[in-house]
């Protein structure tokens, strides 16, 4: 399958390296936000990608590049039968732009970028985001990208897998869907998907490990070396530092 920088330099060859670029980023932004159960953030990206995507469709419908102009701005052009349209697809062109408005006005009004009493972004709201970024990025890739046809059909391929978050709760007990972390790293997402902390014995019965595995690693964890964890009345917290490690874990699993 094409690396991340092939796939920006094939896209590049069709449309703006600018916006390629910040295309791919902003489509590794979302599913990395997913992963971590940052709603808030998966839409907020969501939004951000609608832009970069906007601007892609207007460049090539218009024959004219820019950088700023706003998802409105672009889309309006698309829908507007009175101008030239350069599209390599019309229909195509047609559905990228309800799906492109579709994000960004879930993104507008559904409270992640509003306070709202009513309302706070949840995993629901982010799957729809994830799933219409998945469909647009195809779509993009399907238009654009014609140098490897095998390398693009298995790119599509990956983005049509079933997207999951890193930690799901069962009944009472959560699950770390991901075989690949370590027992720190294990306790480590645990703490972080946990905003209230865990006592030692939640963690155990959490990590599918043996009793001194798991309090081995909260102790080390715990260390002078590390400070990544903290005891706090008998709940271990999550540091920065802690974060910080799991954050970069998982963005690596992610991308395996």
């Amino acid at each position: 399958m094409l690396s991340t920088d092939d796939l920006v330099a094939a896209l590049s060859r069709s449309i703006d390296s600018r916006l390629a670029k910040a295309l791919v980023a902003e489509a590794d932004s979302i599913e990395e936000a997913f992963q971590l159960r940052r709603w808030k953030y998966t839409e907020l990206d969501g939004g951000r990608f609608a832009e970069v995507a906007a601007r892609i469709v207007y460049s090539v419908d218009s024959g004219n590049l820019s950088l700023t102009k706003s998802v409105d701005d672009c889309l309006k052009y698309i829908e507007n039968n009175q101008v030239t349209h350069h599209f390599p697809e019309p229909q195509a062109a047609i559905h990228l732009d309800k799906a492109i408005r579709a994000i960004y006005k879930l993104r507008s009004q559904r409270g992640a970028v509003h306070v709202s009493s009513t309302y706070t972004a949840n995993e629901i709201d982010s799957r729809y985001i994830l799933e219409s970024v998945h469909w647009v990025f195809a779509e993009i890739i399907r238009l654009f990208v014609s140098s490897d046809p095998n390398a693009v059909a298995e790119i599509i391929r990956s983005l049509a897998r079933f997207p999951q978050p890193l930690i799901r709760q069962y009944g009472d007990q959560p699950l770390l869907q991901a075989i690949s972390f370590t027992a720190e790293e294990e306790l480590l997402a645990h703490l972080m998907y946990s905003e209230a902390g865990l006592s030692i014995g939640e963690l155990i019965a959490a990590i599918p490990r043996d009793q001194s595995t798991v309090r081995r690693a909260a102790s080390k964890l715990a260390g002078s070396k590390f400070r990544q964890v903290v005891l706090r009345d008998g709940k271990w917290l999550i540091t920065d530092l802690g974060i910080s490690r799991i954050e970069l874990k998982i963005a690596e699993a992610s991308k395996s």
